[in-house]
C-alpha cells in the first residue's frame, strides 16, 4: 500500500468520489488526522451516506475502513472533506480545513435486547462483539461494538502511513474536537496506544491551548 497523487494504491483499495467536498487544503496541512466510527450496520451504507448528493447531507470523509479490513477512498488526500463539523481544539477550530478523516465501520454505542445488542437503527448484532467500558467524556459504563484485531491493523498501518506522508502531527478522535456532540471512535478503539506507537513526541494539548508549533 502507497500513496500516489494523494490516492491509495494496493491491492484490496476501492475508491469512490464524494461530492461533498471543499476545496484544496491550505500549505502546511492537513496536519492532523481524525478518527472516527461509522456508527452504521455496515461499511457499504457509511459510504453511501458519506458520498450522497443531497444538498442537506454535506458530509464525507477521506477514507472508510470496514470491519475485513478493506479500505475505499472516498477523497484524495489534498482535498478538504466534511467530517469534523463545529469542531475546536487546541487554540484552532473548524477542523475539516486542517484535518484528514478516517471513518472505521463500527456500530459504536449499543444497548442489549434479549439476547443480543442493537445499535441506534435497531439492527443487531452478537454479544460477542459488544465490550463494556467508560468513555473519557463520561463517568458511566455503557456498551460499545467491538473493533476487531484485523481492523485495528489497518488502521493503524493507513495511520502511519498517513503520518509519513503529510507530516501528520496530530491524532484525534471526533470525541476529542467535539466532546459535547460525538463520541466517536469510542473507549472500545485504542486511541491513546496507536498514536503513542505512531507519534509518541505529540503533546496532546488541553482545548483552548495552542499546540507547539
Amino acid at each position: 500500500m502507497h500513496i500516489d497523487s494523494h490516492r491509495l494504491v494496493g491491492a484490496g483499495i476501492a475508491h469512490s468520489q464524494s461530492p461533498n467536498q471543499g476545496g484544496p487544503f491550505a500549505a502546511g496541512t492537513p496536519d492532523t488526522l481524525i478518527v472516527h466510527f461509522t456508527a452504521a450496520a455496515s461499511a457499504g451504507w457509511a459510504i453511501d451516506r458519506l458520498c450522497d448528493p443531497t444538498p442537506g447531507a454535506r458530509v464525507s470523509a477521506h477514507l472508510v475502513v470496514a470491519r475485513d479490513g478493506g479500505i475505499t477512498q472516498l477523497l484524495p488526500f489534498d482535498t478538504i472533506a466534511w467530517h469534523a463539523g463545529k469542531s475546536a481544539w487546541g487554540g484552532r477550530t473548524g477542523f475539516n480545513n486542517f484535518s484528514l478523516g478516517l471513518e472505521i465501520d463500527n456500530a459504536g454505542r449499543l444497548r442489549p435486547e434479549g439476547d443480543h445488542f442493537v445499535n441506534w437503527q435497531g439492527q443487531p448484532f452478537p454479544a460477542g462483539e459488544a465490550v463494556v467500558a467508560i468513555h473519557g467524556n463520561e463517568s458511566q459504563p455503557s456498551w460499545w461494538h467491538r473493533y476487531p484485531q484485523v481492523q485495528l491493523d489497518v488502521v493503524h498501518d493507513l495511520c502511519g502511513l498517513l503520518a509519513a506522508a503529510y507530516g501528520i502531527r496530530w491524532i484525534l478522535g471526533h470525541e476529542e474536537i467535539s466532546p459535547q456532540r460525538k463520541d466517536d471512535p469510542g473507549p472500545a478503539f485504542p486511541l491513546d496506544a496507536l498514536r503513542q506507537h505512531l507519534l509518541p513526541l505529540a503533546h496532546y494539548a488541553p482545548s483552548g491551548e495552542s499546540p507547539p508549533v
